[in-house]
């Protein structure tokens, strides 16, 4: 009798071959150029709202565009706003006077 645990691909101890990985690793931020990395990109309700990070500047920058009507705008961000302004754009913008 071998004893196993099911849905993990071993049985007493020893991994078998359809035995799938522990973790996945995950991908590397999307390219977007070679100095520009794609941190997040959410998409819904025709908004999307992007968080760039530019390697050499160390700059980072949140993009918003409305899909529907075309209308997009750019928010420069420090560090530690980056995931309230990503998050929350439209009131970040607002709070820093930012016309959208």
């Amino acid at each position: 009798m071998r004893i196993g645990f099911p849905g993990t691909g071993t049985v007493a101890g020893h991994r078998t071959e359809s035995a799938r990985p522990e973790y996945e690793i995950p991908p590397e931020p999307d390219m977007i150029g070679k100095d520009t990395a794609e941190l997040a990109c959410p998409q819904g309700a025709g908004i999307e709202v992007t968080l760039l990070w530019h390697r050499t500047s160390g700059e980072l920058i949140v993009t918003v565009s409305d899909v529907a009507s075309g209308a997009a705008f750019e928010l420069p961000v420090a560090a530690d706003e980056a995931l309230t302004a990503f998050h929350h754009p439209y009131a970040y913008a607002a709070d820093q006077g930012v016309a959208y």
